[in-house]
């Protein structure tokens, strides 16, 4: 088959002219450059950290359980961590009402200030999915029953596959 021939066949496809269009266009996007050119290492944040130890611990846990003999754990988690600090307020009344002003309370430690931390919060597990091939319904019942316990969830936010 010559181009000529092949050309003609090509002018009866319907929409052709925007398919060339889209591919010219995902070309040029490919070729062109992204970022800044500077390399960045990709870290986990501190809630991935938390959520697959977490993950770890709990499969851990399970395959200690009779009629468990391996399984796989992932957790769904609400948010990261959260961060309360201490905080000076000051209230000014006037006429037209009150204003507050918040502030940080700043220790000074190790040659440099830091704010105080009061309390640290952990990401709250939303949900729970495990995979355990070979385990009976006790075993699966058990399961449920000890994550239920271990983090204040309900048999909804739990599913356990075989």
């Amino acid at each position: 088959m010559n181009v000529s021939a092949w050309l003609q066949k090509l002018k009866h496809i319907k929409g052709l002219p925007y398919i060339a269009l889209a591919l010219a266009a995902g070309i040029v996007l490919l070729l062109l450059p992204s970022g800044s050119g500077h390399e960045s290492t990709v870290s986990a944040s501190l809630g991935d950290t938390y959520r697959t130890s977490l993950e770890q611990e709990v499969a851990d846990l399970l395959c200690e359980m009779e009629g468990v003999e391996s399984c796989r754990v992932v957790l769904t988690l609400a948010y990261g961590y959260e961060y309360t600090y201490a905080t000076d307020q000051r209230v000014t009344e006037h006429e037209g009402g009150k204003e507050t002003e918040k502030t940080v309370v700043l220790a000074t430690q190790s040659g440099g200030e830091e704010p105080i931390l009061l309390r640290e919060k952990l990401p709250i597990v939303l949900g729970i999915a495990v995979v355990c091939p070979g385990a009976d319904y006790v075993a699966c019942a058990r399961i449920k029953e000890l994550l239920c316990a271990l983090f204040a969830l309900s048999d909804e936010q739990i599913s356990i596959q075989t």
